[in-house]
């Protein structure tokens, strides 16, 4: 029929909904732990509203040798960088939120084996963008800022996050 095949790249329409997902993609350390990078993995849930968004997400990152890891729950606030009058169906957003965050790390002692670790709380800056093929499919390229917003081992822990991701029905 004339509309099944249109549906699929259809932009939606409805107000409010709710639809979950998941992101990958590679955490840059920057500052204190410059050089570095993490494999970032994220499961969230997008409650989408008119003219926003707000997700609430469980992003953990990690690396190897010596280990690091970082696994937090963030509440993020995203808002439509064109408006309205945006047509297209790639949409881009931008936006922010605080999470809390735990995180842990091998100290480097030649004694003997040991862990830091520290909980607080991290701030978020994001751009993103979202191809919309449906409501429940939507595909998302992310870059987004973190900062630890407390000194772990009198170091800054700081980043850049490149992220691809979908939702699912």
């Amino acid at each position: 029929t004339e509309g099944s095949g249109s549906k699929l790249f259809q932009k939606p329409t409805k107000k409010i909904y709710f639809v979950p997902g998941g992101k990958i993609g590679m955490f840059f350390l920057q500052g204190d732990y410059t050089g570095n990078q993490m494999i970032a993995l994220e499961a969230f849930g997008k409650y989408v509203g008119d003219g926003f968004w707000a997700e609430i997400s469980i992003p953990f990152r990690f690396k190897t040798s010596p280990a690091f890891t970082d696994i937090g729950v963030d509440i993020n606030v995203m808002y439509p960088f064109l408006g309205k009058k945006n047509k297209s169906e790639v949409d881009p957003f931008v936006g922010g939120g605080l999470g809390l965050h735990f995180i842990g790390r091998d100290r480097d002692d030649s004694t003997r084996r040991c862990v830091a670790a520290r909980g607080g709380l991290g701030l978020n800056i994001i751009v993103v963008a979202v191809f919309f093929l449906n409501y429940a499919f939507n595909f998302i390229v992310e870059l987004k800022y973190f900062n630890y917003l407390r000194e772990f081992d009198d170091l800054r822990y700081q980043g850049i996050g490149l992220n691809v991701g979908a939702t699912f029905p």
